[in-house]
């Protein structure tokens, strides 16, 4: 999943918000890690870790959370 399809889920589950895409500033290129790919199969081989809600669940819940408790000022609907 790139950034730009995490932005795009969570401004679905959210409901609003927006985004813009700009050039990467070429100057910026030469301290860039590259792609980042996450998997969570290793921690659960080394702790026993696994998710247990899915991805548009665990957005969901952090909307939900940051709504009932971040300052009135984010609040879209203030």
């Amino acid at each position: 999943m790139t950034l730009l399809d995490l932005a795009q889920r969570l401004f679905e589950v959210s409901g609003c918000g927006s985004y813009r895409l700009v050039p990467f500033p070429e100057e910026r290129r030469a301290i860039d890690i590259g792609d980042y790919v996450a998997d969570w199969k290793s921690i659960r081989e080394a702790l026993g870790w696994a998710p247990r809600v899915g991805l548009r669940e665990g957005l969901e819940r952090a909307v939900s959370y940051v709504r009932d408790h971040a300052p009135r000022s984010l609040d879209p609907a203030a």
